[in-house]
């Protein structure tokens, strides 16, 4: 489990920089760009999907519960102090988002989701940071 934890962390910091490398300064620029747009869309759609899967597989490792939602993952996590409860929050808006995407609820906006992307990453790194060092202590599987 520890390995698929690792693995999955690093997946999500490489992804958070692919995405930063793409993030154009004027974020109006996007719009007139369906391929940004749908690059954008999609790397940030996977990298909030896999630092829930991450979360998930964090709270079965750990024998905390069985979350009935990706939100309710990141409020056991805050729970068992692994994350702050700000992050956590943090964490639960991303996973709204990452429905929003998926399921179109609405328009997302992609002029907003470049704006806002640099505090969406960094909310990202703090759940990477809070998360490392408790998978990296976790038993490694023969």
């Amino acid at each position: 489990m520890a390995e698929l934890l690792l693995n999955k962390l690093f997946a999500c910091r490489d992804r958070v920089q692919k995405i930063r490398a793409k993030l154009p300064a004027d974020a109006a620029s996007v719009r007139g760009n369906e391929l940004l747009e749908a690059f954008l869309s999609f790397q940030i759609f996977l990298l909030i999907q896999d630092a829930s899967d991450l979360g998930n597989h964090l709270v079965a490792a750990k024998g905390l519960g069985v979350p009935a939602s990706q939100r309710e993952a990141f409020e056991l996590l805050a729970r068992a102090g692994i994350l702050t409860p700000e992050v956590a929050l943090e964490m639960a808006a991303a996973a709204a988002l990452r429905n929003r995407i998926a399921h179109t609820y609405g328009d997302v906006d992609p002029v907003r989701l470049v704006q806002e992307a640099p505090a969406g990453l960094a909310a990202i790194e703090r759940y990477l940071a809070q998360v490392g060092p408790v998978i990296a202590a976790l038993p490694a599987q023969p």
